[in-house]
């Protein structure tokens, strides 16, 4: 028996918790959060058995394997290098870290605790991208030559719609392309088995101030009668059109947009070779994205 131990049990953290309990092998033995009596709420909430309020304590937990880190991406760099100098395998939510320096630090970490770890794309395990890469790698395409397709969500459509992930401190310089347009990347150069070395993108901000909830409150998150607002500049995108290059030189286009009404979670591919073509199109549940 493997035992896991969750540090975020915000959003996505209780999605973790789901998929690793179905799995038959795995215990989900901790909690960690930002304060003890918050910790110890979410692991009554979860029926988890240990709660902690800060991390060192987490990671000395007796028997603890592994650890999914589920915390706001801001935060994911300083955690994921505590977890590896622990010694502790890691499953880490995207992104990684904040900057190609983290990243390769990380990686450095990780090769010399000699550890298992990962990062969350999940798609690529999706029964339909499993078999499109199959044939692919079967050469059932034939000679690829392109490739697009779209991720588009509403999440963000109103100008009321506000999260963590608006903030560049927090989220990232970039939003949509960094927060579904790296699932997208990911899920095309698994099905390809073709690396994008090359894009150009046109981004764009639909809403430049969006209105925060003055009580704290985000989108995803239960909202009050009476909510008061305060205006914030947005410098992330709500969309984006990207042109990019595989590594063979063959070519392809994408779009993401977290402001298209009436779409939830929609993601959709196309390959295009000289003998054949595949495309895959779902809306997929939401808790699965982050």
């Amino acid at each position: 028996m493997i035992n896991v131990g969750i540090i975020g049990s915000g959003f996505i953290g209780p999605a973790h918790i789901e998929a690793l309990r179905r799995l038959g092998n795995i215990t989900v033995v901790a909690i960690c959060e930002s304060s003890q009596q918050v910790a110890d709420e979410r692991a009554a909430a979860l029926n988890v058995a240990s709660a902690y309020g800060d991390l060192p304590s987490f990671l000395q937990h007796k028997g603890l394997d592994a650890v999914h880190n589920c915390t706001p991406n801001h935060l994911h760099a300083e955690i994921n290098r505590q977890i590896l100098r622990a010694g502790k395998h890691v499953f880490s939510e995207k992104p990684l870290c904040m900057t190609m320096d983290e990243a390769r630090e990380l990686e450095q970490l990780a090769e010399k605790a000699g550890v298992v770890h990962g990062v969350s794309f999940v798609y690529r395990q999706f029964a339909m991208v499993q078999q499109a890469a199959s044939m692919v790698k079967q050469n059932e395409l034939g000679r690829l030559f392109s490739a697009q397709g779209s991720y588009l969500q509403d999440w963000m459509l109103e100008e009321t719609d506000f999260n963590w992930r608006v903030v560049a401190g927090k989220g990232g310089e970039s939003r949509a392309v960094a927060d579904i347009g790296s699932h997208w990347c990911d899920t095309i150069q698994f099905v390809t088995g073709r690396k994008i070395v090359e894009v150009m993108a046109d981004l764009s901000i639909v809403w430049p101030t969006r209105k925060a909830s003055v009580q704290g409150n985000a989108t995803f998150s239960a909202q009050s009668e009476a909510v008061r607002y305060q205006s914030q500049e947005v410098t992330t995108e709500d969309m984006g059109f990207v042109l990019f290059r595989f590594d063979d030189g063959s070519k392809g286009c994408f779009n993401v947009s977290q402001v298209s009404a009436g779409r939830k979670n929609r993601l959709s591919l196309e390959v295009n070779g000289s003998a054949s073509s595949l495309a895959w199109d779902q809306e997929i549940p939401q808790q699965l994205w982050i």
